[in-house]
């Protein structure tokens, strides 16, 4: 019975059509662009964000990162690898010089543009990847995305 009355509304144009919205569950390579603040289930690695606090940073690299915090102070995070069980992320902060104490290190290059965004690299972003650590959840919430760098644009030091 309630067969035969969908497909009478169906003809009327009055039964709603099943949903085209767009929904990040579904198609998230379609939103990424337009999106500022990305949940934590939705990272990928090689995903870049803005805006890990200073005291934040030191708290959760055991107070090695930043060397010298500044009030109001911000720094990059770049995401590495996801947890087991999709219980968020392993990041490393980011730092816009070059880690002399360190042997090798990775960055991405300035000029890069990341993908989803367009946004372009204003400076070598240095990942200090000895400093990783899990993200926590209220942290992530407060970070900007600003794209996924391309395999391409990072690069080691050699």
């Amino acid at each position: 019975m309630a067969e035969k009355r969908r497909k009478r509304f169906d003809r009327l144009g009055l039964w709603p059509a099943k949903s085209k919205s767009i929904s990040a569950d579904k198609d998230l390579e379609k939103i990424l662009g337009g999106v500022t603040r990305l949940p934590l289930k939705y990272w990928k690695e090689r995903m870049f964000f803005l805006g890990a606090r200073d005291d934040e940073l030191f708290k959760l690299t055991g107070g090695h990162f930043p060397a010298k915090r500044l009030r109001n102070h911000r720094h990059p995070v770049f995401s590495l690898k996801p947890l087991p069980d999709s219980i968020g992320f392993m990041v490393c902060p980011c730092f816009s010089k070059r880690p002399y104490a360190e042997r090798k290190y990775r960055y991405i290059k300035k000029g890069c543009r990341l993908l989803h965004t367009g946004h372009v690299m204003d400076r070598n972003s240095y990942l200090v990847e000895a400093l990783r650590f899990n993200i926590p959840s209220s942290l992530a919430s407060d970070l900007r995305f600003k794209g996924e760098a391309p395999e391409e644009c990072i690069r080691p030091n050699i």
